[in-house]
């Protein structure tokens, strides 16, 4: 048997029990966490070309597993849990300012709350003709998330569901406003969620994204807005983005997980596609490869807008599409 085959089997067979663990409840942890394991690629591979028998590598790859699981049960990152022993509903975390004030019921045994009430949110700030840039960091951590629409205010927020309330706080100086979008609570949750956000922009500025996304839906048309830089984090996340011609110079930079990705760009604009990705899916119709992980489109030396996109992905879906 090729020593390839036993390597991806062995990881394919890492990744399905982890995701299995996950699915049935019996540990969480976070899709960074996840991503973090890589280093057990490079573990495996040492495993396969070890001159030993096979029932001593069968032994080492098992003892590498489990080490695996024990070390993300036991590290799963900030605002994620393991471990089914929490109740039957819901569990949440609170993360109170010394300031804030909450009603009685909120300072309760927060373990035996069952859930929020559903709640809309209506947010918007008015447009300064003086502002020039835009900066929106912004906590996508689970829902559908929406990012198309114009608006003659700087933007216009709204959220509706059943995970609690956002804060959403600007700040502005001399060079740039900042948008500060982030769940009020951290949130600690079994089930399904119900959370959809909608998020309007005014197209004068030039605009820049900080972007964390778990496990959610995330569409953003921005070919009406300056875009000058998308900085994505995702995990496990459909993610949707098509980007125009409105600035000269535009970056996206995508760091995920288990995500399906697709992207749009202008046919009219030079587009430049570097990858670094872990058993992901390509599919870049009409760019011409230039070497492995580096694609450009023909007109690339030609056009006056360029696009640069940065994607480091661990198992995921890759489309990019000229339109």
């Amino acid at each position: 048997m090729k020593k390839g085959n036993i390597f991806w089997g062995i990881v394919l067979v890492t990744i399905g029990i982890l995701f299995a663990l996950r699915n049935f409840d019996i540990f969480f942890f976070n899709w960074r966490g996840l991503f973090r394991l890589w280093p057990l690629i490079f573990i495996f591979w040492g495993i396969a070309i070890l001159p030993v028998k096979s029932m001593i590598k069968g032994m080492l790859y098992l003892a590498t597993i489990v080490i695996a699981i024990l070390i993300l049960a036991t590290n799963p990152g900030p605002k994620y849990f393991w471990f089914d022993n929490w109740p039957d509903e819901f569990s949440y975390e609170y993360d109170y300012d010394d300031d804030d004030q909450y009603d009685d019921e909120y300072e309760d045994d927060y373990d035996t709350y069952k859930d929020y009430p559903w709640e809309e949110q209506n947010i918007d700030e008015d447009y300064n003709v003086n502002t020039r840039a835009v900066r929106v960091n912004m906590d996508a951590i689970a829902g559908s998330f929406s990012i198309k629409e114009s608006s003659s205010k700087l933007f216009e927020f709204k959220s509706e569901g059943d995970i609690g309330p956002y804060n959403v706080l600007t700040m502005s100086d001399a060079e740039k406003t900042t948008i500060d979008i982030e769940h009020k609570h951290r949130i600690r949750r079994k089930g399904d969620v119900s959370n959809e956000v909608w998020l309007s922009l005014n197209p004068a500025p030039i605009w820049e994204f900080d972007l964390d996304v778990g496990a959610a839906e995330l569409e953003m048309d921005l070919s009406q807005f300056k875009v000058n830089k998308i900085d994505l984090d995702g995990g496990a996340a459909d993610i949707e983005i098509k980007l125009g011609d409105k600035y000269d110079n535009t970056r996206l930079v995508i760091d995920a997980g288990a995500a399906d990705i697709k992207i749009q760009v202008p046919s009219t604009s030079a587009v430049e596609i570097s990858t670094s990705t872990i058993l992901a899916s390509k599919d870049f119709d009409g760019f011409n490869k230039i070497k492995s992980g580096l694609y450009q489109t023909p007109n690339f030396s030609d056009a006056v807008n360029q696009i640069y996109i940065d994607i480091d992905a661990a198992i995921s879906g890759l489309k990019v599409e000229r339109y």
